[in-house]
């Protein structure tokens, strides 16, 4: 059902799942995330997973298994949640090399990434809230994987559905998921006939009255 909800999915702009997510009162928007790898026709699609970013030093952090990177399931999407102010990036170009190997779909960064040139030359879907010329260097360390998270003032957990493209990134409680898809397919029709009347020629608050529902 999943793979079957992902495909339709696809279809659609973040902005269409946006209008679904506001008609059904559900907050998904992680505003000022932008694209930034590969290109402007990048749209992404999957499974949230999820790390947890802290300062590094300061007290005892808890130190995972392995590489936070590592931990990620195939095919799925990394969102990482990292401390407010962080001016270093904890995104880079080697990051993006063993993703593409473990068949990862993109990542999601509430902060900065780097190596911009390096993920579009790699074709590596890339959304952040921002550049940095600095790696980590120690200042923020992963402390948790597959937990929930706080992204842009947005709660993410474990397999949570993200939508990601040109226009933002959204995610989708994985419990709606089907309801949500349900959502976008009923209003993009309704937008199909909202255009269609006005290239009739339709005045725009006349189109608007007759057929919005939100």
């Amino acid at each position: 059902m999943t793979s079957e909800l992902l495909e339709r999915l696809k279809m659609f702009s973040t902005c269409q799942v946006a209008d679904a997510l506001d008609n059904l009162k559900i907050k998904g928007h992680m505003p000022d995330i932008q694209l930034y790898s590969p290109d402007e026709e990048c749209r992404i699609v999957g499974l949230a997973h999820t790390v947890q970013m802290v300062p590094s030093g300061g007290g005892k952090v808890p130190s995972l298994e392995k590489h936070h990177v590592d931990s990620s399931p195939p095919e799925s999407i990394v969102v990482i949640s990292v401390p407010p102010n962080v001016t270093t990036a904890n995104w880079g170009g080697l990051m993006s090399t063993r993703a593409i190997a473990m068949n990862l779909k993109g990542v999601i960064l509430d902060g900065r990434a780097r190596d911009i040139e390096e993920h579009r030359e790699m074709n590596f879907p890339v959304f952040a809230r921002g550049v940095s010329i600095h790696g980590s260097g120690g200042s923020t360390t992963a402390s948790a994987v597959g937990v929930p998270i706080n992204c842009s003032g947005v709660t993410v957990r474990e397999n949570d559905i993200i939508s990601a493209d040109l226009n933002g990134v959204v995610v989708i409680p994985q419990e709606r998921f089907e309801e949500v898809v349900n959502k976008i397919e009923e209003l993009t029709k309704i937008e199909e006939q909202m255009m269609e009347a006005l290239r009739e020629g339709n005045p725009i608050g006349e189109t608007f009255s007759k057929f919005r529902l939100y």
